[in-house]
């Protein structure tokens, strides 16, 4: 029996099965849908023990909204509630009834909000009036206005939402229409690939060349753009204009620097790694500038008693002694990096070498200085500068240990973030092989036998990078591993997506990468833009702990400033530890070693 009841005269049943309340999202959606069409769905009630009062036991969420606008004051506390009244016994199954529904599916959303638009109806409009934000609201109406072949597709399950979302990226329906005919004729649907095709030379707004020159330079030079509402990212339409405003701002960087002397002063807009200049013998200023004779004296004064302490046996070094060689080799180190700071190039070699100017995966420009072309000058030995002088190796200011796990850190990282890039897994493994078989070469850079890297550090498996190796894991289609035959599962794994195979693919490839820090791994770093410091970070525990307390007021410099560090001179190892640890500005900072890795060094 149906009959209006007052809201003050309902409450919620204990026999309502929904315990739980939908998210605060749903609700305030719930409530400004009410608030604007009325409530479109009765409520189903029971009388209550209590005299003229009725328990709901269907749509408790519709009473809270009902009950939130009567607190505001939107309707009235005594306001008419459409109410289906039930029997005691028939109350649970009624519940259990109400909330059976079949939810609308995501394409039929998308095409109403669509409708509204069209209607005339704003996208503020329609945030105000169903409890969304404008930005989900535009997002709706993006996917809303994908070609109408794509919106069936989804709703047939031939593709997930996020293949829907990557078609958004171009609001030309033929051309939507046209890339998706052609993949599905193809191996199947990736968001990259719908991307890629609909923008295939589209540059976005987060490419080192796009930063460089800067979004308003680029649009008030004439550029268009289209924008990727669910990746936050703005690809730039014309990528010859962007080329252009790049070399026009650069050649300006060229001729400052050729003002300085030096031979020739060129640039690229690709890695250094991957350019011929990498392979290119480098030269070190020789001119010292203002070199105290002290630092000199106070050199060889150092020189001379860490020979005498390392003539002893370690194990006998009393504890002062121990501390006093800590001391000695940390102010080595210090004036060593001084008096290399001090030198600068001479003209004669500044008239022999010159300059490589780079943009870095920031967009700030770098600059490469010394390189000496092959036609200007013959290579020194191996080893040694021009002068014939060997090169000693800086002593390391962590230990062997902390080294060996910041090299499986920064390793794990850059395999978790190539497991993104298929097609560049695919290009490795195929180099792999070829090296191994073409050319019966040993210099491999991973193992297609697939032997995994086994990492060291305690903490390895609770990394963000272990984190996201783990959600990559478990998102490949390894559903062919369940057939009970060899047979059965590779005629299983077959019939999988081309998508499919390219993310299993990656997965394994990426794991077998045997270093972070080789030639191809920095050729891989500057292709896919890696950022360790989105996936390791430095805490007390891993890192601030495991350093000597010198380093730390060193970082507590680098990092705030000499103020700060001045005022926690005294302070002790731990408390400068945990200081660190704590920092917003330890955010996005790393150690020198896991910076970006040149091959000089």
């Amino acid at each position: 029996m149906e009959q209006n009841i007052k809201l003050n005269a309902l409450t919620i049943s204990e026999k309502n099965v929904r315990k739980v309340s939908a998210a605060d999202v749903e609700d305030q959606q719930l409530i400004a849908s009410i608030g604007s069409q009325g409530l479109l769905q009765n409520l189903i009630v029971v009388k209550s023990k209590k005299r003229g009062k009725f328990e709901v036991v269907g749509g408790g969420r519709r009473l809270a909204a009902l009950q939130h606008l009567a607190e505001n004051g939107d309707i009235a506390k005594d306001y008419p509630v459409r109410c289906v009244v039930k029997d005691q016994t028939d109350a649970t199954e009624a519940s259990m009834a109400e909330n059976l529904k079949a939810a609308m599916h995501d394409a039929d959303w998308f095409s109403a909000y669509m409708q509204l638009n069209e209607q005339g109806m704003s996208a503020e409009d329609i945030a105000k009036k169903f409890g969304h934000s404008v930005t989900d609201v535009r997002k709706l109406l993006k996917l809303g206005g994908v070609a109408p072949v794509i919106l069936q597709a989804f709703r047939n399950r031939e593709l997930d939402k996020k293949e829907v979302m990557a078609f958004t990226v171009s609001d030309d329906q033929e051309k939507q229409a046209a890339v998706f005919a052609e993949m599905k004729e193809g191996y199947g649907f990736s968001a990259w690939e719908i991307r890629s095709r609909l923008l295939p030379e589209n540059v976005r707004s987060t490419e080192p060349m796009a930063v460089f020159v800067g979004l308003e330079a680029y649009e008030q030079a004439g550029g268009s753009v289209a924008s990727d509402l669910f990746q936050e990212v703005t690809y730039l339409n014309d990528p010859e204009l962007l080329k252009s405003l790049a070399e026009a701002k650069i050649e300006r960087l060229v001729a400052e620097k050729k003002v300085e002397g030096w031979k020739w002063v060129e640039y690229t807009f690709g890695g250094f790694w991957s350019s011929p200049f990498a392979s290119m013998r480098r030269v070190e200023p020789e001119i010292e500038v203002d070199l105290p004779e002290a630092l000199s004296a106070r050199l060889a004064e150092i020189d001379a008693r860490l020979n005498v302490l390392n003539e002893k046996p370690m194990p006998e070094w009393t504890e002062e002694e121990d501390e006093e060689h800590d001391r000695l080799t940390d102010e080595e180190r210090d004036l060593q990096e001084q008096k290399e700071n001090s030198r600068v190039f001479s003209v004669g070699q500044k008239a022999e070498a010159g300059v490589l100017i780079l943009i870095g995966r920031e967009g700030e420009p770098e600059y490469r200085e010394g390189i000496v072309k092959p036609e200007d000058g013959d290579k020194g030995s191996e080893g040694q500068d021009e002068q014939g002088a060997v090169d000693v190796p800086k002593k390391p200011d962590e230990s062997a240990a902390l080294l060996s796990d910041l090299s499986a850190y920064s390793l794990q990282a850059l395999q978790a973030d190539l497991m993104d890039s298929p097609e560049l897994c695919f290009d490795l493994s195929v180099f792999n092989m070829a090296l191994q078989r073409g050319a019966q070469s040993f210099l491999r850079p991973c193992d297609i036998s697939v032997q995994w890297a086994e990492f060291s550090p305690k903490d390895i498996l609770e990394t963000k990078a272990a984190e996201k190796i783990q959600k990559t894991r478990d998102g490949l289609n390894l559903v062919w591993m369940n057939e009970e035959t060899e047979a059965d599962m590779f005629r299983a794994f077959q019939s999988l997506t081309m998508p499919d195979k390219l993310a299993i693919h990656a997965f394994c490839v990426a794991q077998s990468l045997r270093s972070s820090n080789s030639v191809i791994a920095e050729l891989v770093k500057e292709q896919i833009n890696f950022d360790l410091s989105a996936l390791w970070q430095p805490t007390k525990e891993n890192y601030f702990k495991r350093v000597k307390r010198e380093k730390l007021l060193d970082i507590l410099v680098e990092l705030k400033g000499t103020d700060l560090a001045a005022g926690m001179a005294n302070a002790k190892k731990r408390d400068l530890a945990e200081l660190l640890d704590g920092l917003e500005e330890s955010k996005g900072w790393l150690p020198p070693q896991m910076r970006s890795v040149t091959m000089e060094e």
